[in-house]
This record gives C-alpha cells, sequence and structure tokens, in this order.
C-alpha cells in the first residue's frame, strides 16, 4: 500500500509538472500526460515500475477521466443535431472499416474463416479514441458547441458498434441469425437499463441521499 501511494503522488508530480509546461506551450495537456506516464514508467526512468501499481494507477485514470466525460455528455444536445451525427457517424464508420479492411487484406492479412486479422485491424484503424479527443474538446472549451457536439455524438456511435462488433465477433465462424439476434438483444437491454436507471432511479436516490450530509460522505467513499 505504501509503495503505491508513493507511486501515485510520482504519477502526479509528473503529470502536473509536464502539464504546466504543456499550457506554456499551447499543446494538449493529454499529451503532458502520455509523456509523463512513458517518463516514469518502466519504459523511462524506471520511477514508477511495480506492475501491481501501474495497473491499479491506469485503472484510476481511466476511472476519473471516463467520469468526467460522462458529467460532460448532454445527450438532449447531442440528439439536437440527431441528423449530421446518423449521416457523418454511419459513413466515418462504414466506410472507415471497409477502406481499413480492404488495405490490411492487401497488405496480407488474412480474411478467412478463423483467422480475421484484417478484419479486426480495419475495424480498429476505423475507430477514434474517446477518451482522447472528448479530453482535448473539453481543454479547448469545444464540448458545447456544434462541432463538438457532432464530433462527440460521432464518437458515441463509433462505441456502440465496438460493443456490437465484440457481442458478434464470438460468433464470425458459424454466423447465426439467431445468435446475432441475441447478441442485438443483449446490447439493447444494457443499454436501455443504464437509459433507465440513470433517468428514474438515481435521481430519487441522489435527492434522497442528499438529505443527509454523512450519507454524501459514506456514498462518496465507498
Amino acid at each position: 500500500m505504501h509503495q503505491l501511494i508513493h507511486d501515485i503522488a510520482l504519477c502526479i508530480i509528473a503529470a502536473w509538472a509536464l502539464g504546466v509546461v504543456a499550457q506554456f506551450f499551447g499543446q494538449p495537456a493529454i499529451l503532458a500526460y502520455l509523456i509523463g506516464g512513458f517518463s516514469i514508467g518502466p519504459a523511462g526512468l524506471g520511477f514508477v515500475h511495480g506492475q501491481e501499481s501501474i495497473a491499479t494507477i491506469s485503472e484510476l485514470g481511466l476511472i476519473f477521466l471516463l467520469f468526467m466525460i460522462g458529467l460532460e455528455i448532454d445527450l438532449k444536445k447531442i440528439v439536437s443535431a440527431g441528423t449530421s451525427i446518423l449521416v457523418t457517424g454511419g459513413s466515418q464508420i462504414l466506410g472507415g472499416a471497409v477502406a481499413g479492411v480492404a488495405f490490411f487484406y492487401i497488405l496480407g492479412f488474412p480474411l478467412t474463416a478463423g483467422r480475421w486479422d484484417a478484419l479486426y485491424l480495419g475495424i480498429a484503424a476505423a475507430l477514434s479514441s474517446t477518451v482522447i479527443i472528448v479530453k482535448v474538446l473539453y481543454d479547448k472549451q469545444e464540448l458545447d458547441t456544434l462541432p463538438g457536439r457532432v464530433t462527440l455524438g460521432i464518437l458515441v456511435l463509433q462505441d456502440l458498434f465496438v460493443i456490437l462488433f465484440l457481442a458478434v465477433q464470438p460468433n464470425l465462424d458459424n454466423l447465426r441469425v439467431g445468435a446475432l439476434l441475441i447478441s442485438f438483444l443483449r446490447v439493447g437491454i444494457l443499454v436501455a437499463t443504464a437509459l433507465t436507471v440513470s433517468r428514474f432511479l438515481l435521481p430519487q436516490l441522489f435527492r434522497s441521499v442528499a438529505r443527509l450530509p454523512e450519507l454524501v460522505l459514506v456514498g462518496a467513499k465507498s
């Protein structure tokens, strides 16, 4: 535990110091964070080298970043640009995936039953990093602009596409309509459940907890 706290402190110091430098030169803060992690990690100076510490710190960092992104996402504003998002996002995902698969297939990666290397690489190349792009938009204060909302909507579509693909990919060698429908149904139930809980259950729960400050404190720690 002592080593983990020490490693977290080093990461915070490195991120802060390089973040200040990045801000001075007008560069995205996330670039400084990436460089900071590389610099003090096992491949750099080796200040943080324990695999358990690295795994824990990376999970915490991802959780905090995704939580921040969730706070900034306004689904109503995204839906308001629905047509632009659907057309642009659909064209980008399908066009990028087809072009990526063709590119890697030409390079010699297999695209046959049991060997879907070109398919996986092509789809991966067609997608963007939601975390990095949203962080850049957040730093530039462009999340609430129309281009920012369209970009965020496209990223959400990409994430949904990835979820669907990951649900289907175990059955690629033996595609069956029933298996595909079950996969889509599971994803739909998961999304519908999350939306229902966030819309109806969580607001009531948070309002109840907010009446007692000690429950807020205990809930935050848990």
